[in-house]
Order: C-alpha cells, then structure tokens, then sequence
C-alpha cells in the first residue's frame, strides 16, 4: 500500500511538473511574441494633399517574411498570416484599425518559412511547413489545433497554398523541389492524396475553391507558360486541352471569380517593366497593358474594387511600392522601400488595406488608404 502510495505521488509530481513546463514555455513564446512586435504606433501621412494613409507596424523581423494573402471580413477585420524568422514559427493576425492580435500557431519552433492561410464563415485555416513536415491548423473550436503529414519523401517544398470547399474540406496544393505538383484534402482530422500532376515541371500555384469544385492556376518553371485548370467535385482536372493561357511570363497574380470569369496579371521575362493583363469573360479572352514603369517589377498582387474593377499593388526593383487604381497610379514611395511579398485586399469604401514588409525599418506593415478623396480629384 506504502509503495503504492509513493508511485502515485511520483506519478502526480512527474505529471504535474510536465505541466509547469509547459505552462512556462507557452508563457515564455507569448512574452518573445510581445517582444518582437514594435509599439503600434499610428503613422498618417498626406500625399499630393489629398490622398491619406494610415500605417501600422505588425513585428520585428530580421529580413522579409513569407505572408499569406491578406483577407478582409465584413467586419472589416484584416486577417493574414506570416512566418516569423525572430522566433522561427508560423503567426496568425487579425485586427482593425491598429487593434491587431498575434497568435502563434506553433509552440515547436524549428525551421520553416512557408505559410497560406484561407478562411470561411467565421473560422481560419492555415498551413504551413515545420522541418521535413507539412502542418495543417484551424481554430474550428475557438483555439488552433495542429495537424501534421509527413512529407520526408517529397524532399524540399518550394511552394503551398490551401483552399477551403464549399463543404468546408481544406485543400492543400504543393509543390516539391523537383517541380511535381500535389493535392492533398483533409478530411477527419488526415489528409488523402487526391491529385499528382507531372505534366510540367511547376515552381508556383495559385488555386481557388468554387461552388462545386476547384479552379487551378500553375505556372510552368522552364516556359513561364500558365495553365489552368477546374475540376468539378468528384471529377478529373481539365486543363483547356494544356495549352497555355499566358506565355513567358516571370510574376504573376490571379484575380478570380467563377470559372467562367478571371483576370490573370503578369510580367513577362522579356520585359519586367509592364503589367499585362489576360481576362477570360464568359468563354471569350482579351488581353493588354494595364500599366509600364520606368522600373524592373519584383513583386504584384491585385483585387477588384467596389466598381469591379482592377486594383494593383506592386513593388519595383529600387524598393518603392505603386497602386494602380481607376486607371492611373499612385506613388507609394512616402512609404518607405520594401522588400519581398505586397498585399492588397479590398474593405469597406472607401478603403483597401496593403501589406508589406519595411525593410529600413525591418518591419512587416499594415496600411490603410482612404481613396474617396482620390476619386474626387479625378
């Protein structure tokens, strides 16, 4: 009974000091988290004396980070996600108006960089890879839970993007490094291999989740040719017979709607100082310039603005960022120069949200810009 007794004691000593460490490592992620966010000062500047800005600063990073694509909700809340390359692990934020929240999705810190996030209904959905694994998380029960795959034999990933269905089934699509495109659902807490694609050797993906199945958009590494494909639930991808639907491009952006409505933007590796433009409307393509610049484009996203029409922000080689809007551009160089990914998403008018990384101030940023005023001007 005696020696009962103190395995039971040992036991509940053993268990409770699991906890206490625990309970200190998380306490002590949260206080680096705190540390590496600058103070969230508000920044407003004038342009031109009537376009304004509102800035604000997210974290502290070393160099530029891999972040999502920036998503706003009817609330007007921002939502994206980055690798954090201070404290080596994947952060969800979310906010308005300076009011932001960081969240780490992962308490196992070690080596990563890429991360996607995507969302529906009132829930967030996120991947992001940690070593030689693929991590999949969402906050179904108000928390993060964490899902792995190992990917050890699918060698270095190069690229990955996640997707939610109409029925509410996360899609992950990535790319290896030998160029081989994968797509994996997640369904009762694992994932299943549901397409491998070889036909070309692919470097990124961009793919959309529609009312009744998938659109895909991949860019070929040795070509810079654009395929794209949909699927309808349950069925094969079909891939507009592989012909391409832009050639030779270099970066690229995809504005979709339905599968029947989309606008593809890119730069083409013969000249990096113009943004074209190839829209597909209701079975019939154009194509065309949307705008030049005097300077090497490194980095372009695009939405469409509450007319539906299309609004481009893109990073240039000496680091200064433009939007291009209601037909002309607008200089963001008061600003600051930047350095990798640029994010634009569309909130209530008048206003559109961009992301950045500062990289004078090493500072990934949130700015929101009013254009009512710059549509008066016109």
């Amino acid at each position: 009974m005696v020696k009962k007794l103190r395995k039971n004691s040992i036991l509940f000593i053993i268990i409770a000091l699991i906890i206490f460490l625990c309970a200190s490592l998380t306490a002590q992620y949260q206080k680096d988290l705190r540390n590496d966010a600058p103070p969230l000062t508000e920044h407003y500047i004038r342009m031109s004396g009537f376009e304004s800005l509102i800035t604000w600063s997210v974290a502290s990073l070393r160099e530029e980070p891999n972040i999502t694509d920036l998503f706003v909700d009817i609330r007007n809340n921002i939502h994206f996600a980055y690798y954090d390359n201070v404290l080596n692990t994947a952060v969800y934020v979310t906010g308005k108006d300076g009011k932001f929240t960081r969240t780490l999705l992962d308490d196992n810190r070690d080596l990563g960089g890429l991360i996607t996030l995507a969302t529906n209904n009132n829930n967030i959905h996120t991947a992001y890879n940690r070593s030689s694994k693929l991590l999949y998380a969402n906050n179904n029960g108000g928390s993060f839970n964490n899902y792995d795959m190992d990917l050890t034999a699918n060698k270095k990933i190069i690229d990955l993007k996640l997707v939610v269905s109409a029925f509410y089934y996360p899609t992950l699509f990535f790319i290896d490094s030998r160029g081989i495109l994968s797509v994996s659902r997640f369904y009762r807490d694992n994932f299943f291999s549901d397409f491998v694609y070889t036909n070309n050797i692919v470097d990124s993906v961009y793919p959309v989740a529609e009312k009744d199945g998938y659109a895909l958009f991949i860019h070929d590494y040795e070509t810079g040719n654009i395929f794209y494909g949909s699927r309808k639930t349950n069925t094969a991808f079909r891939f507009f017979d592989n012909r391409a639907i832009v050639t030779n491009s270099d970066i690229y952006t995809v504005i979709h709607e339905e599968h029947n409505r989309f606008n593809v933007l890119y730069t083409t590796k013969d000249n990096q100082n113009e943004i074209r433009y190839m829209r597909f409307y209701h079975g019939s393509f154009s194509n065309g310039v949307i705008t030049e610049d005097d300077k090497k484009i490194t980095s372009l996203d695009a939405t469409l603005n509450y007319g539906y029409e299309v609004t481009a922000l893109y990073l240039k080689e000496d680091g200064n960022k433009s939007l291009y809007m209601d037909g002309r551009v607008i200089d963001l160089s008061i600003l600051g120069t930047s350095k990798g990914n640029v994010k634009v998403a569309a909130a209530q008018y008048p206003y559109f949200y961009l992301l950045y990384y500062n990289d004078i101030f090493q500072e990934l940023r949130v700015t929101k810009i009013n254009i009512s005023d710059v549509e008066k001007s016109k």
